[in-house]
């Protein structure tokens, strides 16, 4: 009797589209990797995340999302890896390039890092926080002009980081 309790429902299974359909979905793994992030459950959210890619390997968000816990871990070529198969699957996904831009200025990659921080702002002119990026790899690749107009579009965007900045330095932006 106990038996057949277990037999029928993964008979079940089975017969309604194998095993794999028994479990949670790639995008329930993603969902659950993700709470576990926000417990500070590296190891939790990233065994979620790989069973995520295992179900579908073709969904970006569980690659970005695990590449945002192996540069948690330091383990940054990991990745930059991530990142770059979650923007192969999706040539727009703007959280990719912004999490790789870091990681190529980390690696003192500053135009490849410069080029994703200027992809980002294409796609959303908007995000002051890409403008800073942009201004500190710029800083770093002796672009003082670029570093001050893109400093100067985060205050015209309300940063109050770059307007004390742009303050600090008698520079006006209004």
């Amino acid at each position: 009797m106990k038996l057949s309790r277990f037999i029928l429902p993964l008979l079940l299974c089975l017969l309604t589209g194998g095993l794999s359909a028994c479990g949670p979905d790639a995008s329930e793994l993603n969902t659950s990797g993700l709470e576990k992030l926000k417990q500070k459950d590296l190891d939790g959210a990233f065994e979620d995340f790989s069973k995520s890619i295992e179900k579908d390997p073709s969904f970006p968000e569980a690659y970005l999302n695990r590449g945002f816990v192996y540069g948690n871990r330091g383990e940054l070529q990991d990745a930059l890896a991530d990142f770059n198969k979650a923007i192969e699957l999706d040539s727009n996904y703007i959280e990719a390039y912004f999490n790789r831009g870091f990681i190529y200025g980390y690696f003192e990659e500053y135009k490849k890092s410069d080029a994703d921080f200027s992809k980002v702002i294409e796609m959303n002119p908007g995000d002051s926080e890409a403008f800073i990026n942009r201004a500190l790899i710029r800083s770093r690749m002796g672009d003082s002009e670029g570093e001050i107009d893109d400093l100067k579009q985060a205050a015209l965007l309300g940063d109050p980081g770059a307007q004390h900045w742009l303050k600090e330095h008698n520079v006006s932006w209004e």
